[in-house]
């Protein structure tokens, strides 16, 4: 009788990815944290000034106030936490030794990574929806609270429930952005400490690159190359996109943004070939290790 040797399925290796995930402590505490903080910030929002007088007067752009400082809560959030777990989760196999462990019963080098991957994006959405459920009580309590009544909800114009359906595409395309850059920080150091802190660490030196470039325009004189160089950059295009795809332009960047003028086709390009060069170099590092696992 031949001897059928049995291989790690897909749907398996999701589900030891989720569990990995799940029996963190640090996974539930960074949660809670999050909770915590969005309490103290709604504690802030409805203790501010004027926020019943610009909900009598316009709805709608009571609205667009509420999706900026929600989204941007948000954006900043899930960020933070599918950077520190996604490169947690990839990179604690190579400093564990576990790798070679999975390899070793059979599991491809790709669907590993993909189950990650996978594992990582489902970790996402479950966040969005989490976040649009408790936000969205939120601000329909504050409306009630403040008015009475949910009347205002009802005068807030299709235009902004179209660019609130742009925000989510512009979510997603971030907590995409977020996972892809966790696996290549993983996959080109190799190791837990170097994973987590090349991740977190990206988007904080890419604005601060927008400030040098501004201190480089002041130094020479020179627009070029600054300007040229924070036209490329992925977080100033991430930061601005949704503003360029919005066709009111309501929303306006936190962050750094282009040292000039981009349109939405540009920034989306910029941002699909940073999303190709991340993948490539989690794939290229996890099917051409450095040694054999």
């Amino acid at each position: 009788m031949a001897v059928v040797a049995l291989r790690p399925s897909f749907v398996g290796a999701v589900r030891g990815e989720a569990l990995k995930l799940s029996r963190q402590l640090s996974f539930w505490l960074t949660l809670a944290g999050g909770i915590v903080l969005l309490a103290v910030i709604v504690l802030a929002i409805s203790g501010a000034s004027g926020l019943k007088e610009g909900l009598v007067a316009d709805p709608t752009a009571w609205a667009y106030n509420m999706l900026a400082v929600f989204g941007t809560i948000f954006q900043i959030g899930s960020g933070i936490f599918l950077l520190l777990f996604g490169a947690r989760l990839i990179g604690m196999e190579y400093s564990s030794g576990t790798i070679r462990i999975a390899y070793a019963r059979g599991i491809g080098r790709l669907r590993l990574l993909l189950a990650k991957l996978f594992t990582l994006a489902v970790v996402g959405v479950a966040l969005f929806a989490g976040y649009l459920v408790v936000a969205g009580a939120i601000v329909l309590l504050i409306v009630a609270a403040l008015s009475g009544s949910l009347d205002p909800v009802r005068q807030v114009t299709n235009e902004f429930w179209a660019d609130s359906g742009r925000w989510a595409l512009v979510q997603g395309i971030s907590m995409g952005m977020a996972i892809l850059l966790a696996a290549a920080a993983a996959g080109v150091g190799r190791s837990l400490a170097f994973a987590i802190a090349a991740a977190l660490a990206f988007y904080p030196a890419d604005n601060f690159l927008n400030i040098l470039e501004i201190l480089g325009i002041r130094a020479t004189g020179h627009d070029q190359p600054w300007t040229a160089i924070s036209q490329y950059q992925l977080g100033a295009n991430l930061n601005v996109v949704l503003n360029l795809i919005e066709p009111g332009h309501h929303s306006r960047p936190v962050f750094a943004s282009p040292l000039a003028p981009v349109d939405a086709t540009h920034a989306l390009v910029v941002i699909a070939v940073y999303a190709l060069i991340f993948a490539a170099i989690a794939v290229s590092r996890t099917v051409r290790p450095d040694v054999l696992e």
